[in-house]
């Protein structure tokens, strides 16, 4: 394992995960990409909390979808990698919907040549991920790299 990226979200549906990788790019002594992938629709629901909570602090938050997801990446490394020795890249990136995000996750990968992708996948059953689909699944199908999936 030479350059990981591991994705997350902004629910934090698999801390497990995002340290599993750290630790194994820790032991491999490699640089982890943490890429937070964003729709708009997640994007603006968030916003709203963020707006309300500007406003009890008599503040505000300007801040667009992409710096959105790179916050919540930099939180997942502070939050779950800060106790590892490693270098870390956080990355942010809004997709119109979710039928974007696989395209994203392998584009990231490519851009960083990264040669280990870490996600979390959905357990379905087989005609529903047929008829829906699965961002997982379009990154196992479709990824040059070695692709390690959790599960919900």
């Amino acid at each position: 394992m030479d350059r990981p990226l591991v994705v997350t979200d902004p629910s934090d549906r698999a801390p497990e995960l995002i340290q599993e990788a750290g630790e194994l790019a820790a032991d491999a002594d490699v640089p982890l990409h943490v890429l937070t992938v964003v729709s708009d629709e997640e994007f603006q629901n968030d916003a709203e909390v963020i707006d309300s909570i500007a406003d009890v602090e008599g503040g505000s938050y300007n801040t667009t979808a992409e710096e959105y997801a790179e916050s919540v990446a930099n939180s997942a490394i502070t939050d779950l990698l800060s106790n590892l020795d490693i270098e870390t890249e956080a990355i942010g990136r809004a997709v119109e919907g979710d039928s974007e995000r696989a395209d994203t996750i392998l584009s990231v990968a490519e851009d960083n040549d990264c040669d280990y992708i870490f996600l979390v996948g959905q357990r379905r059953r087989p005609t529903g991920k047929a008829v829906f689909g699965d961002t997982a699944q379009r990154v196992i199908l479709n990824s040059d790299q070695y692709v390690v999936t959790l599960t919900e």
